[in-house]
């Protein structure tokens, strides 16, 4: 096929998928509340961990933040945690080099997610990395900190679909059971996808079916959100976190304003639904933001908690701190449901 046939069946292929783009029925909005003392806005993941509300920042390699409720805002305080002398990742030179020297420009691991078993033991996965760091408990001294032995299937057969292709668009969230028997992983954009991985033993494998539940390299248009939004007319599908929650995945979608319920034996989609007429109007819209912003997912019988990484935006009041949204858990949340 020529060059020009390639080009104008590509163009036909995008032009379906963006047209076919539907926006989601909205989530209602309770409250919204900012977070005061996370430097720099980068709020990436929020999860409820033995009674506590975490946050991480993907700019602190060594510290959580721990988030108190106030009268108007949430409070946070930082809980540091030691690295371990090595980081092991099964990445190829070019990506651990473009991670090395983005990092010189302050951390380095990219910690985008967050996720806790049974036992409260906390999970976080590096972007930069492609790994998987294990928190125990907390104590009144800082814990120590232990990388996960993940399949280096992890990595080939990813990157034999088309993830884990661009710096800094890696694994942008994760997921375990309450058991810690699975974790799954979310891969950010072109492409994206949901992968699966299985302890045994000592060590985290690939299933049998492989590693990858789903990916995908598609775009939708930005117009559904409001004529000149984000400043351009396309972005890529994409995931910037995942949650484990009554049988189901449910991953955030950032770029669609959209949070979605999957299933967690295949990754495909069943039921979405829509934040965007809630963070996409003043006082909460970021003008000169390039993306959209949420990338912190959390659910419970409590509702829908979405929170936006800002890094360091201001909106146009001028308020620079990450802000957190709490929306009603909708009616419908079990509709198509299959056990």
């Amino acid at each position: 096929m020529s060059g020009s046939r390639l080009l104008a069946a590509a163009l036909m292929v995008f032009s379906t998928a963006a047209l076919a783009f539907e926006r989601a029925p909205e989530l209602q909005l309770e409250r919204a509340l900012p977070v005061d003392g996370m430097p720099r806005g980068n709020l990436s993941a929020l999860q409820h961990c033995d009674g506590r509300l975490l946050a991480v920042s993907d700019r602190e390699d060594t510290s959580l933040f721990v988030l108190q409720r106030t009268e108007d805002s949430y409070q946070a305080e930082i809980e540091p945690f030691l690295l371990p002398a090595e980081t092991p990742s099964s990445l190829p030179m070019q990506l651990l080099a473009g991670a090395w020297l983005r990092g010189l420009s302050g951390p380095a691991l990219d910690f985008e997610g967050l996720a806790c078993d049974g036992d409260g033991n906390r999970y976080l996965v590096s972007e930069s990395q492609l790994g998987v760091l294990r928190l125990p408990l907390s104590a009144d001294e800082p814990v120590a900190g232990e990388w996960l032995k993940l399949d280096s299937a992890l990595y080939t057969e990813g990157e034999s679909r088309g993830l884990w292709q661009q710096i800094n668009a890696l694994a942008e969230g994760i997921a375990i059971d309450a058991e810690a028997g699975t974790l799954w992983l979310a891969a950010e954009r072109q492409a994206r996808g949901l992968l699966k991985l299985q302890r045994q033993g000592g060590e985290w494998k690939c299933p049998l079916a492989g590693c990858v539940l789903l990916a995908e390299r598609r775009f939708l248009p930005t117009e559904p959100f409001g004529p000149g939004i984000l400043n351009r007319e396309v972005m890529p599908v994409d995931f910037s976190d995942v949650v484990y929650w009554q049988g189901r995945l449910w991953t955030l979608e950032r770029n669609a304003h959209q949070v979605c319920r999957r299933s967690p034996l295949s990754g495909q989609r069943e039921r979405c639904w829509s934040f965007a007429q809630s963070v996409l109007v003043e006082p909460y819209f970021y003008p000169d933001a390039p993306f959209g912003l949420a990338e912190a997912l959390m659910i419970g019988d409590d509702g829908i908690v979405i929170g936006l990484d800002n890094n360091d935006r201001a909106r146009p009041d001028g308020d620079t701190r990450p802000w957190v949204f709490h929306f009603a858990l909708p009616d419908d949340w079990r509709e198509g449901y299959q056990p």
